[in-house]
């Protein structure tokens, strides 16, 4: 019976990794180039609104609530992101820690079947080839992401906020002012006030959440079947 498989020798096995390795790279900067591109959209809108807000008096504050709705959409868009781009930069760390430190430091490529280190990250990066997952939960990217950048753009959209229904259409004055100005048509002002308190309440979770990762090879994969 005919062989149909053919074994690389050691040079055609460095030769295949370092093309594999600078695909992964590129890949992984394509991701990196798309968060940015996201922040890059969340910064410059939330100027907008801001700049938007307080050079027109008469401008409703709704438009303020606005712009936390369009942010939080940008955050769960670059969070999304953020799973991939991590999905990818998790095998350039490996193929960083044991390929290119290998042929730095000892000038080689230890391939020995023996050795554990060796068998560890090539199973470990076989395997993440033929059934890529995700190395972190959606919540996760989302507190990462948010701790990152959002949680300052919110910050100053909420002080933004606060004080556009503080000043417009004319100084509030008093508490009672502050809650008049806050009102959205029929909505009481005291229910605005309620709910923006419970949005800060819900950044504070996303905060809060552990910074762990799930185990090398997750559990909900990259692409589905």
């Amino acid at each position: 019976m005919a062989e149909t498989r053919q074994k690389l020798n050691r040079t055609e096995i460095i030769t295949a990794m370092s093309h594999y390795y600078r695909a992964e790279v590129q890949r992984s900067l394509a991701w990196r180039e798309r968060l940015d591109r996201t922040t890059n959209w969340a910064v410059a809108g939330s100027a907008a609104f801001l700049g938007f807000g307080f050079a027109h008096p008469e401008i409703h504050h709704s438009l303020f609530l606005f712009s936390f709705a369009i942010v939080y959409i940008l955050l769960a868009v670059e969070s999304r992101r953020y799973r991939f781009y991590d999905a990818y930069e998790y095998r350039v760390r490996l193929l960083n820690e044991h390929f290119m430190y290998g042929i730095l430091a000892d000038g080689d490529l230890n391939m020995d079947p023996d050795d554990e280190n060796s068998r560890f990250w090539r199973a470990e990066v076989a395997s993440d080839l033929r059934y890529p997952q995700y190395k972190m939960g959606f919540r996760q990217a989302l507190a990462r992401r948010m701790r990152a950048n959002y949680v300052y753009l919110f910050g100053i959209l909420l002080l933004g906020w606060l004080v556009k229904i503080m000043i417009h259409p004319r100084p509030a004055g008093s508490l009672a002012g502050i809650v008049e100005h806050a009102a959205i048509g029929d909505i009481p002002g005291y229910v605005t006030l309620v709910f923006m308190l419970l949005f800060a309440g819900h950044v504070g979770v996303i905060l809060s959440s552990k910074r762990s990762r799930k185990p090398a090879g997750g559990g909900e994969f990259l692409h589905r079947r």
